[in-house]
């Protein structure tokens, strides 16, 4: 699953609210603006996500608004008094245990699925032009819901809430988070020029901690085993410590192994699963779902379908749940016409701050090129376009 293919499978699933009317007051100002992921400042030539909001604290008087320009697959949630990120994401996040399911996947992980409601916007009708800005009391949960590509338009939040400090987030990315101060009502708060230093000092930050992570995740660690072979361990992806610079890369991108060697693959993010599939997309990360004892696939609408928004169950499109694909089982590759699909590979963090399984996702995946033809072999990571690698076999001696 891209995240092209997530977005366009919330997208299909937003049902379309009544407008309200607006009656805000005039705005003395431009309204600050949050800036939710900053493709803009991935350095060239890498594949880099920002799990960040810019900038991360913005202090505002009661009855100011602010806006959240949301540039990727996040969410913009606004949290009331005395509910915590970690609180959230175990309520509302991304990600939930199928728990109507029992059995396991092929590669013998747990069920999990896509926790829907988490992901659309709470009001509806209301934060993106031409609707009125959404109105944060302090009390209720205000989210942009996940955005779409491209961009339409700021999500507008009229702040109403008692003075205090909240706690904005996205509900797809553990860690990605920051803290909204409400003032008296005649209180100065951020001023523009001091929002835009804050944003340049955090995005310096953030792009070091990239290519520190970076360079490290590119150095391969090597096992001899006992029957002459090696094992090469390397990563699917990677991230700094804190989980704001997402490295959406294979490290390295092409390695060198001999026939009868192995590689494994494993992925510190915290907040980014990913999966390790030969020799090229296969659609295979989200699978759709019809509920039952046991559960069947859904059907397709059409073929191929490109998103779990073309199946059906027998009624409107849809199907009635969208789990986490499990992989295909194949660990031997041996052409690079080979089919292996490793199903998720997550860290602990993952799962744990879903609050869903550690058997939900695999924490390492191994490929053996047992008997493996000599050759260039391809593979991806099915939920990040461009996350690609190599692996080049040579001969054995």
């Amino acid at each position: 699953m891209s995240v092209r293919r997530w977005a366009r499978f919330i997208a299909g699933l937003t049902l379309v609210a009544p407008l309200i009317g607006s009656g805000q007051a005039l705005a003395i100002a431009p309204p600050l603006t949050i800036t939710v992921d900053m493709p803009s400042a991935v350095p060239p030539g890498h594949n880099w996500g920002f799990n960040d909001f810019f900038p991360r604290t913005l202090s505002v008087p009661s009855g100011a608004t602010i806006q959240f320009a949301i540039e990727s697959f996040h969410t913009a949630t606004l949290l009331p008094a005395g509910v915590t990120a970690a609180d959230d994401s175990l309520a509302a996040g991304l990600v939930k245990a199928d728990s109507d399911d029992a059995g396991l996947n092929t590669n013998g992980t747990t069920h999990s699925e896509f926790n829907v409601p988490a992901t659309l916007p709470a009001p509806f009708g209301c934060g993106t032009a031409p609707q009125p800005a959404c109105t944060f009391d302090g009390t209720s949960v205000v989210s942009s819901g996940v955005s779409f590509t491209p961009p339409t338009g700021p999500f507008a939040v009229h702040v109403t809430a008692n003075p205090g400090t909240y706690i904005f987030r996205c509900r797809v990315h553990l860690g990605m988070e920051g803290r909204l101060t409400v003032l008296s009502s005649s209180a100065q708060g951020t001023t523009p020029a001091e929002l835009a230093a804050a944003v340049s000092s955090q995005v310096a930050t953030d792009v070091k901690a990239g290519r520190v992570a970076e360079a490290h995740a590119r150095a391969v660690s090597p096992h001899h085993n006992s029957n002459g072979t090696i094992t090469w361990t390397m990563h699917a992806g990677t991230s700094s410590p804190d989980g704001h610079t997402a490295i959406l890369e294979m490290l390295p991108f092409n390695v060198h192994v001999r026939r009868g060697d192995s590689v494994r693959w494993m992925s510190p993010t915290p907040n980014e699963p990913h999966t390790v599939t030969f020799p090229h997309e296969l659609f295979s990360d989200i699978v759709a779902l019809c509920e039952g004892t046991p559960d069947t696939p859904a059907i397709p609408l059409h073929n191929p379908p490109q998103s779990p928004a073309d199946f059906t169950c027998g009624g409107p499109p849809f199907p009635d749940e969208v789990e986490f694909g499990g992989g295909n089982g194949v660990s031997v590759v041996t052409s690079p016409s080979t089919v292996s699909d490793s199903g998720i590979v997550s860290s602990a963090a993952f799962t744990d701050g879903f609050g869903v399984p550690s058997t939900a996702t695999l924490r390492t995946w191994t490929v053996h090129f047992t008997g493996a033809q000599a050759g260039v072999y391809t593979y991806l990571c099915q939920i990040h376009p461009g996350m690609e690698g190599k692996i080049t076999v040579v001969p054995g001696d």
